[in-house]
């Protein structure tokens, strides 16, 4: 009964966003809270996808 309200660990979720996210470059007209998120973006891809 209590397995519906169970947390699992190592859903591959990780993989999931390795698979399809990329890293995200921007130019001189972005603005900076553009660049600050693409900059949020890229430091997850390098935390879970080991992107340099």
């Amino acid at each position: 009964m209590l397995a519906g309200c169970a947390t699992t660990t190592g859903s591959g979720a990780s993989k999931v966003y390795c698979g399809a996210a990329q890293p995200i470059r921007w130019s001189v007209a972005d603005s900076d809270d553009t660049i600050r998120q693409a900059k949020a973006h890229n430091a997850v891809g390098r935390r879970l996808c080991s992107w340099r």
